[in-house]
């Protein structure tokens, strides 16, 4: 799998030659949060394993991390200043769900949205009018189908962190009455036990989907 993918990757992205001899290719990522990206300094995490994954099967492609915001990498892409490839991304997220605006590779991840609450006052989460009334808690930049769109019509509140471990730290302070937090993260972040005792997740997941990676088409 990895294979035709990685082979879509280097027909179609735009490169450069390197005095080396070998073709640069630079992927960007914007999930700054574990597991995804644990250490960016000591280059770990799953994103740096995938990078290193692709240069141990091409001899004459080197491939090289870079962490760029999710408001910088909008510009990027509105200006077609976007040298590289964007990993761990979904069509929906940036209003291509028909995928003709950009190329896409097949799915790197599976990953899904969960709606978080705590033990002692559980949420069922059902569609975004079901957080009418309630404080939900966000990644700041981060696009949540339907419910971005329920804030920006005054149906619901939303406060943003930094990040997911940041949510979790809101949400037992009983600042918010739910918090968006990827599978993923969420599994890394906390013990069975903890997860167990403290936390709720709805039976229904906000958005289920595949993380893939975006090429420019100019």
């Amino acid at each position: 799998m990895a294979k035709y993918w990685l082979l879509f990757v280097l027909i179609i992205c735009p490169i450069a030659l390197a005095e080396q001899g070998k073709f640069k290719v630079t992927v960007y990522a914007y999930h700054l949060q574990p597991p995804l990206i644990i250490d960016i300094g000591g280059q770990s995490g799953l994103y740096f394993d995938l990078v290193n994954h692709l240069n141990r099967l091409s001899n004459e492609y080197e491939f090289s991390l870079v962490y760029v915001p999710r408001k910088r990498i909008e510009v990027m892409l509105e200006r077609n200043e976007m040298n590289g490839i964007l990993l761990g991304v979904n069509p929906k997220w940036f209003k291509d769900k028909s995928e003709q605006k950009y190329l896409w590779t097949s799915k790197v991840f599976e990953d899904r949205d969960e709606v978080v609450s705590l033990q002692s006052a559980p949420f069922e989460y059902k569609s975004p009018n079901s957080l009418k009334g309630k404080i939900v808690g966000g990644v700041r930049g981060f696009y949540y189908a339907g419910i971005n769109e329920a804030v920006a019509e005054g149906q619901v509140n939303r406060i943003d962190t930094v990040d997911e471990e940041a949510l979790l730290a809101m949400l037992t302070k009983q600042r918010i009455d739910a918090a968006i937090i990827g599978r993923t993260m969420f599994e890394y972040y906390l013990s069975d036990s903890v997860k167990e005792a403290v936390f709720h997740l709805s039976a229904q997941p906000h958005d289920e989907y595949h993380r893939r990676i975006l090429v420019p088409k100019e």
